[in-house]
């Protein structure tokens, strides 16, 4: 008699369900994802935008009461000091006239401090989880193993450009999108919808064009060395150098302050909200506020009407150039 064998070698049909090419991207980002909310600090910066998101709610909610002649806010106004409340008045004369006009200029000033304040946030965020990207598979040798599931260099470099972007999602896109949504939900006229449009797209045009180059950037850090406390302290010490070189190259070497990620983003941030020229309507609609911008210096003003965007587009394009470069020769099997 013929021993039995201990495994079943006839050919069995796959009666499971097919997961395709996208499965395995989105779990490679989803575990990232999962590691990064793993620490205790990057839990609280998430919680920390949230709570911003709340207090811009707040804000917008304030804006809208001022059209509600007697709700706790206008109320509130007749007890501040004179000039505040002459600000005040014209501010919601001008809601109630033209708020095609004020509606969309007052929110795309909020949005702009809102977005740029939420920015740097996720920019610390990201040097939080830089090991998490690629650092800590470099070190592993978990490349090889990838290699061997199958799951190309593509796949690969997808999923954790996924997990940087995801997280950006979790600290700026999120919490400015909800902020809008629930702020005009709240406003006393739904118009308000309509009349904010241009500040949700000046908002997620330059929140997604940012979180893309800072999501590369972040990549090609994670891959300059195998250890992880020195990609970190390379992200934070980059970051934080450049804040410090850009106000003293404006005065000696202008193009050195493009080699600052955060310089060229704020850049990026006031060429495409144009705050200038909200600025501008503002003061044209409301006079007691362009007195109370006369100390603003001449050099502010011209930065913000005529921000250097080429440079900073020029010296963003080169870093995520650079950024592919590395990740290009710094993950591979070998």
């Amino acid at each position: 008699r013929c021993p039995m064998p201990l495994h079943d070698t006839n050919y069995q049909h796959w009666e499971g369900a097919h997961l395709g090419l996208w499965h395995r991207r989105w779990t490679i980002a989803e575990n990232g994802l999962r590691a990064c909310l793993q620490n205790k600090w990057m839990r609280h910066l998430v919680v920390l935008c949230w709570g911003a998101a709340l207090v811009m709610t707040a804000f917008l909610f304030l804006v809208g009461q001022l059209l509600v002649a007697d709700s706790v806010v206008v109320q509130w106004v007749r007890n501040l000091n004179p000039d505040l409340q002459v600000f005040a008045s014209m501010l919601t004369t001008w809601l109630e006239q033209h708020p095609e006009v004020s509606v969309r200029t007052t929110q795309d000033v909020l949005f702009y401090y809102f977005g740029t304040f939420l920015m740097s946030v996720s920019i610390f965020a990201l040097g939080l989880a830089m090991p998490l990207l690629i650092t800590r598979d470099l070190a592993s040798n978990a490349i090889i193993i990838y290699a061997s599931k199958a799951v190309s260099r593509g796949d690969y470099l997808l999923g954790k450009f996924s997990t940087a972007f995801g997280l950006l999602v979790l600290t700026w896109l999120g919490p400015v999108c909800a902020a809008w949504f629930v702020g005009n939900l709240l406003a006393p006229d739904w118009r308000f919808f309509w009349h904010s449009r241009v500040p949700l797209c000046h908002a997620v045009v330059y929140g997604l064009s940012s979180m893309v180059l800072l999501s590369l950037l972040a990549l090609g850090v994670s891959a300059t060395s195998l250890k992880e406390k020195s990609t970190g302290a390379f992200w934070f010490t980059w970051w934080v150098v450049g804040g410090v070189v850009a106000p003293i190259a404006a005065h000696t070497k202008p193009w050195l302050r493009h080699l600052s990620f955060n310089f060229d983003l704020d850049q990026l941030a006031l060429a495409v909200f144009r705050l200038g020229d909200d600025l501008k309507i503002a003061q044209d609609n409301i006079p007691i506020f362009g007195s109370m911008l006369r100390n603003i210096r001449a050099e502010t003003t011209a930065a913000l009407n005529n921000p250097p965007i080429w440079g900073a587009l020029l010296g963003l394009l080169l870093m995520a150039a650079l950024a592919a470069i590395i990740v290009a020769k710094r993950v591979k099997p070998e």
